[in-house]
């Protein structure tokens, strides 16, 4: 029997999805059943899983190299599929990290029958086969254009089984996080790559940033809370206080914010922008892999003496929060949690206890649930759903478009009510506390615009919806007087363009925290403030 290279690769990538990936397809099968509408759509997963396969496939196994690659792939995903079988768990690349630190006497532990006889049957079986094939003989020239045709096949099979359902797509992976991690062998692939990044960094020295860092403002009988809330996929194109028909922000619209009409995100994902927004590097500058190894904002204002806490209601900080006092949303009101998700009511109840103790200057951030997608209809609580017919389910497909808008826009009602309370908790404590809240969410979101949805496209490319991003201040009524702010000049300001960029130095400004990292130029209160450069 002779094959081609290529379709050598394809036979294989079809064996290892259709045999290597139970775990992935009995999540799918649990999340979607057997409907109609889901059938269809594991047949496309099973098409567009073939089409990556043959891609990565080709790419690892140039020329000769290719039994030898293939047979090691095979064996690898055979090990892989067993392990996650057995074990009922997925590979990231912490995963990898403990199979690769295990002893020998431990390694003999998963020794057995039931491994050596998946090894036999789901890669063996096909290695003799791989070596056994006949292959034509073939020019160089031949073999290159082979391999570039095979990569360029298994993309085209990617694309054209996964565009026609994108948003079954994008609704199953970006709510079933496990599932990427459940995906022989590219899981073992991505873990290898990140493991082989995060080694590289590990041996990187920690960049101290502003060693200098210490406070210029002159000493106040009142202690200034900077009170910083990261939020989450919230776009501008819904924030009425920026001229979306909807009424999203009716509270907010009644208590004197300064609404930034102009401001981008430094990325589109909130791994990418939280830890670009907190650090003194414009986006131009900043390295992501190298942010883990390096001070923030947070460090250098709790370098000069400001108390500085970081509350999360989210995913985690992104490294952002690791050397500060940290701690969950969760544990100041268990009863608006559920699965280990809580509403951001939690911040409101974060706040009732926080106020009280302010007996100096501080920062606290408190990261929000926001409006985090696909899930929507999470977000807000039964008597806070203001639009209807809302989006009832986390397959957003499913749903039409008016629903669709009106979960999200329920997220932003939702966050108005945030905010609108954590001002007011703020005016309560005016007589003795002076402070200055400030809001920005991480990126925006699509939401069926050009047939994209939710986020994290990459940045070059990603629509203004998934960038434009929502940003506001309030003052409480000592506050701009302290700061000697000229809010005439501020409200004059709020249309010009800002970013991310903006965020750190603007803390540091408001905090009159003086260190050489700080630029003037990007601390957006630096001109509103009668401050000489």
């Amino acid at each position: 029997m002779k094959l081609t290279a290529n379709r050598l690769c394809l036979l294989v990538a079809a064996w290892i999805v259709l045999t290597a990936n139970h775990a992935f397809w009995t999540l799918l099968f649990k999340i979607d059943g057997l409907a109609p509408r889901s059938l269809l759509f594991a047949v496309s997963l099973a098409v567009s899983l073939i089409g990556l396969n043959l891609f990565v496939l080709r790419l690892l196994s140039p020329g000769s190299s290719l039994r030898v690659m293939l047979s090691l792939m095979l064996l690898v995903t055979a090990v892989t599929s067993w392990f996650m079988d057995t074990y009922g768990v997925g590979i990231d690349s912490e995963m990898l990290r403990n199979a690769i630190q295990t002893n020998p006497a431990e390694a003999r532990n998963f020794l057995g029958w039931p491994l050596l006889w998946r090894v036999l049957w789901q890669a063996g079986l096909p290695m003799l086969w791989v070596w056994g094939v006949a292959l034509p003989p073939v020019t160089w020239f031949q073999a290159l254009r082979q391999y570039v045709l095979g990569a360029v096949v298994g993309l085209g099979l990617l694309f054209a089984a996964a565009l026609p359902l994108y948003v079954s797509y994008a609704s199953f992976f970006r709510n079933q996080t496990l599932a990427e991690h459940l995906l022989v062998p590219t899981n073992v692939i991505r873990a290898s790559a990140k493991l082989i990044r995060k080694s590289r960094h590990a041996g990187m020295p920690f960049v101290t940033v502003g060693l200098d860092a210490q406070r210029v403002a002159p000493l106040s009988d009142r202690p200034l809370l900077t009170l910083m809330i990261v939020g989450e996929t919230a776009r501008a194109a819904n924030f009425s206080l920026g001229g979306y028909a909807r009424p999203t922000n009716p509270l907010l619209q009644q208590r004197n914010v300064l609404y930034f009409s102009n401001v981008r995100s430094c990325g589109t994902a909130t791994a990418m922008s939280v830890p670009c927004m907190f650090s003194d590097l414009p986006r131009e500058e900043f390295d992501l892999n190298a942010a883990d190894r390096r001070d923030n904002v947070l460090d250098m204002l709790q370098r000069a003496g400001l108390a500085v806490t970081w509350v999360d209601n989210q995913s985690g900080c992104k490294g952002v929060c690791v050397r500060v006092p940290t701690e969950q949303a969760e544990q100041y009101r268990p009863s608006l949690c559920k699965d280990g998700e809580c509403l951001d009511e939690t911040l409101l109840r974060v706040m009732d206890s926080k106020l009280p103790a302010i007996q100096s200057d501080s920062v606290l951030v408190l990261h929000e649930m926001g409006s985090h997608g696909p899930t929507y209809q999470r977000r807000v609580p039964p008597d806070h759903l203001v639009f209807k017919p809302t989006c009832a389910t986390e397959r957003i497909e499913n749903c039409t478009h008016e629903q669709l808008i009106n979960a999200y826009d329920n997220t932003i009602a939702y966050t108005d009510y945030i905010l609108a309370g954590l001002i007011d908790r703020l005016k309560q404590y005016e007589d003795r506390v002076d402070s200055v809240l400030i809001y920005v969410s991480d990126h925006g979101e699509s939401l069926g615009e050009n047939g994209l949805y939710l986020h994290g496209q990459p940045f070059l490319m990603a629509p203004d919806v998934q960038v434009h991003v929502p940003m506001l201040m309030w003052f409480s009524a000592r506050a701009p007087a302290r700061l000697g702010l000229d809010q005439v000049c501020l409200r004059n300001k709020l249309a010009e363009p800002y970013s991310h960029d903006n965020l750190s130095h603007t803390l540091l400004g408001l905090n009159d925290v003086s260190t050489r990292v700080y630029r003037t130029q990007l601390d957006l209160l630096h001109a509103c403030r009668g401050i000489d450069s």
